[in-house]
């Protein structure tokens, strides 16, 4: 990290501990001082700050656990996003027609983040949320996207080796790339397991003006559903005719 005022590195410490704790039910301050590396009388600072703001709240127990302040402000600039509006329609017909949830989803640095979903009638389904976060290389919406970026900015996002999150997750730089350069050719990603076991996914890349790759829309689906004739017969399908007619709605209300 490049050398900050002192004002700007006690607010990008403020925001590593919101992250931090986005990410748990509930932590003590010690455990969070170690996870974050700060001692503890900093990350004290930083939270009491954070509960005089309303973003953070201590418990009787002595732990900490966000509020839904932070949910506030991230549900207020979702709203703002137009793709979101325009996409909805899309999605409705897609979740009929697949009848599995349906997400979509935006690049967010070495991630993907969901901005819009529609669950399946389906009683067992996958588990997802909007605003849920997932690594870009272990996610068919992140290669859908990914697979659009030039060589640069995927140089600058994707180290290597990659993250391991399940034993399925592609891990070497070499084979995520041939798998990018598939996406390319087939236009369409594919995640088998590759971040959560028994979930699966299938994605496609949405285009806005002059054709670049502005977000992805997907297919989730658990493992024992996901079945080559289901995918021939009714997920790609749809997904593919969905996506197309997304692109082509979206990008138009961008002349």
């Amino acid at each position: 990290m490049s050398k900050m005022a002192p004002a700007t590195a006690t607010l990008a410490k403020g925001l590593e501990v919101l992250e931090a704790l986005a990410d748990l039910e509930e932590i003590g301050l010690s455990e969070l001082a170690r996870r974050l590396g700060l001692s503890a009388p900093t990350v004290f600072r930083m939270l009491a700050t954070l509960v005089a703001c309303g973003y953070v709240q201590k418990l009787p127990s002595g732990r900490y656990r966000l509020t839904l302040k932070s949910w506030e402000i991230g549900a207020k600039a979702v709203r703002r996003i137009t793709l979101r509006d325009v996409a909805r329609p899309f999605l409705e017909r897609l979740v009929a027609d697949a009848a599995e949830t349906v997400h979509l989803s935006v690049a967010q640095g070495d991630g993907i983040v969901i901005i819009d979903k529609l669950d399946c009638r389906h009683p067992v389904r996958v588990d997802t949320f909007v605003g849920q976060r997932a690594p870009a290389h272990g996610s068919a919406t992140g290669k859908a996207i990914l697979a659009f970026e030039p060589k640069e900015r995927l140089d600058a996002l994707l180290p290597d080796p990659l993250p391991a999150y399940t034993a399925r997750t592609i891990t070497s730089r070499a084979a995520f790339e041939r798998e990018l350069r598939g996406v390319r050719r087939l236009g369409w990603a594919r995640n088998r397991e590759e971040w959560r076991r028994e979930v699966c996914a299938l994605a496609v890349p949405i285009r806005g003006a002059a054709g670049a790759v502005v977000a992805a829309l997907s297919v989730t689906v658990p493992t024992p559903r996901f079945t080559a004739d289901a995918v021939r017969s009714r997920l790609l399908p749809a997904l593919m005719r969905e996506g197309a007619a997304l692109s082509r709605e979206f990008a138009g209300t961008q002349g």
